[in-house]
């Protein structure tokens, strides 16, 4: 099949790249070690084009192929004109990302026999204010947003910051029961509707049976078992103010982007739906993790159960991932893919099955239209160069 060319770096680009560096030496780019410094260039070379065009404040990106983390680039600032560059380590919020990995440490569950992808609310729930309609949602249908779960909690939860552990757990259960009262928007597995409160209802049913916190769950089920020392909730912390980690930023009328405070995240109630950071090699391993489930090869999880998360049900929707409808690019190879954003960060996480290639953007910039632009020319651009150098 005939791979598409549009993508390919060029003269040009090696001229933006060059004027970049040359005006503003406070921006840093770095990668790690790769099998082939062709594909640590190639990364560099795009995420540098990308940032300078899109007016994001940072904006990183890592891949890997065949059970190998190839490369990562990353190019800006922690904070908006401070001169303090972003390093291949720093964490960054995920947003929406976070759905699939809450999906995962559920599924840990259910090989364990602990839950079943059939448990209902009813069978966990039992709470006199629980709705009869709701009663037999079940964990797979609210898991892919077929559950009658209206799309986003009342305004009024962003007010509610409960420090993590029993409290937070606790209002987590009490803002679902409210949920619950009410009718549900509509009949559980007859419609789609995108839901954030579909996800901690489904979280909160893991809790409820456990009797362990989301975050608890989380670290033990998906990055205690998959290494990933960076995983943490909410926006990166920066203990001493001195910024070592990025910070978000907001969008501004008429004065570009601002920093926002380094606790500037959605309310840790709907945490189960979008609160997690990690760093981009982390998130790669991540992604990785996937493609071997595709494979048959991962520890974490069953080829069977990989297979479940991966297939796309209402509205190409699976677990936690969308099937891409545009695939031309991928030579129509299916592309799963979720995309996050707390209106301070982005993230994409793209997986490629068949061509085994996994792709992590992220930035720390909420302008969502450049944000995606860029983070999509990123994850094209290296899909068709790997497409194109088979041997790397």
């Amino acid at each position: 099949m005939k791979v598409l060319k549009k993508y390919r770096v060029g003269f040009q680009r090696q001229i933006k790249l060059m004027v970049a560096i040359t005006l503003s030496m406070t921006f840093s780019v770095t990668f790690a070690q790769t099998t082939d410094t062709k594909i640590a260039k190639e990364l560099q070379a795009i995420v540098s084009e990308e940032h300078a065009d899109s007016g994001l404040v940072s904006l990183g990106a890592a891949i890997s192929k065949n059970r190998v983390h190839l490369a990562t680039a990353v190019y800006g600032e922690r904070e908006t004109k401070s001169g303090v560059p972003v390093s291949i380590d720093d964490k960054w919020h995920i947003g929406s990302v976070t759905k699939s990995m809450t999906a995962t440490m559920i599924a840990r569950l259910v090989e364990r026999g602990v839950l079943q992808w059939d448990t209902t609310v009813g069978d966990i729930l039992t709470d006199s204010r629980v709705r009869p309609q709701w009663r037999d949602a079940t964990l797979s249908q609210l898991l892919t947003h077929t559950g009658g779960a209206e799309t986003d909690f009342p305004w009024r939860i962003q007010s509610l910051y409960p420090k993590e552990g029993t409290e937070r757990d606790a209002l987590r259960k009490e803002e679902v029961l409210k949920i619950l009262e009410k009718k549900p928007d509509y009949k559980p597995g007859t419609d789609f509707e995108y839901s954030n409160v579909g996800y901690t209802i489904a979280a909160v049913l893991a809790t409820t049976k456990t009797g362990k916190t989301w975050e608890d769950l989380i670290r033990e089920e998906v990055f205690q078992p998959l290494e990933l020392s960076s995983g943490g909730f909410g926006p990166p912390v920066d203990v001493n103010e001195t910024m070592e980690q990025p910070r978000g930023h907001k969008i501004t009328w008429f004065s570009g982007p601002k920093a926002v405070t380094t606790d500037t995240d959605n309310s840790p109630i709907m945490g189960p739906a979008g609160m997690i950071h990690m760093s981009l090699k982390d998130l790669s391993a991540y992604a990785n993790e996937h493609l071997l489930g595709s494979q048959g090869k991962s520890e974490l999880l069953s080829a069977q159960t990989y297979q479940r998360l991966h297939e796309p049900g209402m509205e190409d929707y699976a677990y936690g991932w969308i099937l891409a409808l545009d695939d031309s690019w991928a030579n129509e190879h299916k592309v799963l893919y979720h995309n996050g954003s707390n209106r301070f960060w982005f993230a994409l996480l793209v997986i490629i099955p068949e061509l085994q290639i996994s792709i992590a953007v992220t930035t720390n910039y909420g302008d969502l239209k450049p944000a995606r632009k860029s983070a999509w020319n990123i994850v094209k651009h290296m899909t068709v160069f790997l497409m194109e150098n088979p041997d790397i």
